[in-house]
């Protein structure tokens, strides 16, 4: 079966946008900023011809209120972000114009986070036999890490359950409980005062969760006590970085057929005038 390549749509986006901020790209008459959409389509292009030009392309982007069910659980969850600079989103509906021109399916669920909707495409896509390729630098996509799907970085490094293990010296499926001990500056996350990576590996040693590290007699010391302190906002953290494998995408956006290699982009650009 053919295999899926799924995009981080907006990490795509916001990497095109500052990787050329030397030198922005600009339409003929100076108007309008084409950097984010050129870089967009022509890393895709270069992504898909160089490391999976046997697969179907899904890009999936995150809806407008996309952080707002999380936002429930965690008030800080994100918050940071409000003051960060989103000019690259000006981009957006050229990049989906530039998308439908080269005729990539695209997903955006208005109320869910597009890694929640990237999940859910790769335990469809693993149910219905096929292996997937997630292209994005978001590492709590690293979850979703297992036999049949890898992560493909920025850097075109793909990255198995083995990799994460060997690296973070925990699973994939322990992810969310690493992350939850270590925090997610990127989100907001604080984490346990006190405890990094080697000391939130070494309580999971072993393959053990969250649920199970309280009665494990490993919460020693001050660092055991901090964790205990903030337990209940600890397992919080956990299950905000938990992805949701079971969306309801109203039907699944790929056909099974491989995409055809990708215009340049500046052709793209010029059919949509936008040159």
């Amino acid at each position: 079966m053919t295999p899926l390549l799924t995009v981080d749509g907006h990490h795509l986006l916001y990497r095109s946008w500052w990787g050329f901020s030397q030198r922005r790209i600009t339409s003929r008459d100076g108007d309008r900023d084409l950097t984010g959409v050129f870089g967009f389509l022509a890393i895709l292009r270069k992504t898909h011809l160089e490391m999976a030009p046997d697969h179907e392309i899904v890009v999936v982007f995150d809806g407008e209120n996309a952080a707002a069910t999380r936002q429930t659980r965690d008030a800080g969850y994100k918050a940071d972000r409000a003051d960060a600079d989103h000019s690259a989103i000006r981009s957006l509906p050229m990049v989906k114009d530039g998308l439908d021109a080269a005729g990539i399916a695209w997903l955006e669920l208005d109320d869910h986070e597009g890694d929640d909707v990237l999940a859910t495409l790769a335990r469809t896509a693993v149910d219905s036999g096929r292996t997937v390729t997630c292209y994005t630098g978001d590492r709590d996509l690293l979850q979703l890490a297992a036999p049949r799907v890898t992560i493909l970085n920025p850097a075109r490094h793909r990255i198995t359950p083995t990799d994460v293990l060997t690296r973070h010296r925990v699973t994939p499926a322990q992810w969310p409980d690493f992350r939850a001990l270590t925090g997610d500056p990127s989100d907001n996350i604080p984490g346990v005062r006190g405890v990094g990576p080697k000391t939130a590996a070494d309580l999971l040693a072993g393959g053990i969760h969250l649920d199970h590290l309280l009665d494990s007699g490993r919460l020693s010391g001050s660092r055991g006590q901090a964790i205990a302190n903030t337990w209940t906002r600890v397992l919080t953290w956990r299950d905000i970085i938990r992805l949701d494998q079971h969306l309801p995408l109203g039907g699944d956006p790929s056909t099974g057929n491989p995409t055809p290699a990708m215009p340049r982009a500046a052709a793209i650009l010029e059919d949509l005038k936008l040159w």
